[in-house]
């Protein structure tokens, strides 16, 4: 059913010219709510200076105001949550990461077709909903923005997410909550929401958002598994596998892993996807030190604290900005640290590729001599 309203909405999109589309809050006729204040946070890379053998500026995360705004009558259409006025019959277009969309690309609602959901909904799909580092790293701190005011209004709103991704995203939820929350899918066709609370995502520039509302969904995330907020790491190692992901993966991982042992000692690998979401929460929170290919599986260093990350990327450029430096950053804004290892050859693409092992053991052991695998604290300002 759902592949034939799918097929339905993309024809009758073909059909339509491109929507009007609002960009002015001002013009929406929402009602806005002030959540947070734009600003920035530093993180200093003394680690990566000293390792490295190059004095690096500060790394700058920067967030703009963040508003709460509230339709009464939306259409939301497809699984990134396209959202419509049904009062102007616009397409509403607030959040940065919709620049770039081709409104070609844009699902039309088909009122006849759609399905209600009534009461509070809150959008929480969008561009690049599947990842679990852009969920957890720009999605879901936009609910969190929102979470105080939500309370105070006594609004208890059920979740829009995108479908096929339900049961991994709701467990953020219910570890935020500590119980299930009512989720509905956003899919190929239209929802008809009573009342729409929307907060687009608030980052200026990189992809990270403010640390302390990172630092408030880790200590739900603990609390949720029974690790005590001020638990120190003291389990072994983690190596992240990426063996089983799609694309990217590390050719000669196991190569790489008994390097690892070698100037570590032991050292568990682990794969996410056999790995329940409690008990991930509780290996990464006792593991003193992280280690994996740059990939999403990295996020599960919000459930660390004191621990050290240490990334490894292709390229050789430590100054190099993109996501190898958001999960160092991101590390060092929970409490912890991260330092970033350089292979030396570029990326292939999202084909499979190789961290020379000669190359790997050698900047391993220097990361052994100047104690950079145990955790020192990142200065965040």
């Amino acid at each position: 059913m759902r592949t034939v309203e799918r097929a339905v909405h993309d024809a009758f999109g073909s059909l339509r010219s491109a929507p009007r589309i609002l960009r002015d809050p001002d013009e929406t006729g929402w009602r806005k709510t002030k959540l947070l204040d734009a600003g920035e946070a530093l993180v200093t890379l003394d680690d990566e200076s000293e390792f490295h053998g190059i004095a690096l500026n500060p790394s700058c995360t920067r967030w703009t105001d963040v508003f709460r705004h509230v339709l009464p009558g939306a259409h939301v259409v497809g699984d990134q949550g396209h959202i419509f006025s049904q009062a102007q019959d616009s397409f509403v277009s607030l959040c940065p990461s919709l620049l770039r969309l081709d409104v070609r690309k844009i699902r039309r609602p088909i009122p006849l077709l759609a399905r209600k959901v009534p009461g509070a909904a809150f959008h929480l799909t969008g561009r690049d909903h599947e990842n679990h580092g852009h969920f957890l790293m720009q999605h879901l701190p936009r609910f969190m923005a929102a979470m105080g005011t939500l309370n105070e209004e006594g609004v208890r709103p059920t979740f829009l997410l995108a479908c096929g991704h339900e049961r991994w995203q709701g467990n953020y939820l219910k570890a935020l909550f500590g119980t299930a929350q009512n989720i509905v899918s956003c899919y190929g066709g239209t929802l008809d929401v009573e009342e729409l609370h929307y907060v687009p995502m608030m980052w200026e520039n990189g992809p990270l958002g403010p640390p302390f509302l990172y630092q408030q969904m880790q200590a739900c995330f603990r609390r949720f598994a029974g690790v005590d907020d001020a638990a120190q790491p003291s389990g072994r190692p983690i190596f992240v596998t990426r063996e089983d992901a799609p694309t990217r993966r590390l050719s000669n991982e196991s190569e790489i892993l008994d390097i690892c042992r070698r100037h570590l000692g032991e050292v568990d690998l682990i794969s996410l996807r056999k790995v329940p979401f409690e008990e991930q929460i509780r290996r990464f929170a006792a593991a003193p030190l992280v280690i994996g290919a740059q990939g999403q599986g990295l996020t599960n260093i919000i459930f660390s604290r004191q621990a050290r990350l240490l990334i490894l990327e292709a390229g050789d450029d430590p100054r190099s900005a993109g996501w190898a430096a958001a999960y160092r950053d991101f590390a060092c804004m929970t409490g912890n640290s991260a330092l970033r290892l350089f292979s030396g050859g570029p990326w292939p693409d999202d084909g499979d590729w190789a961290f020379p092992a000669d190359a790997f053991n050698a900047q391993l052991q220097r990361v052994v001599s100047l104690g950079l695998h145990l955790h020192r604290p990142a200065v965040l300002k």
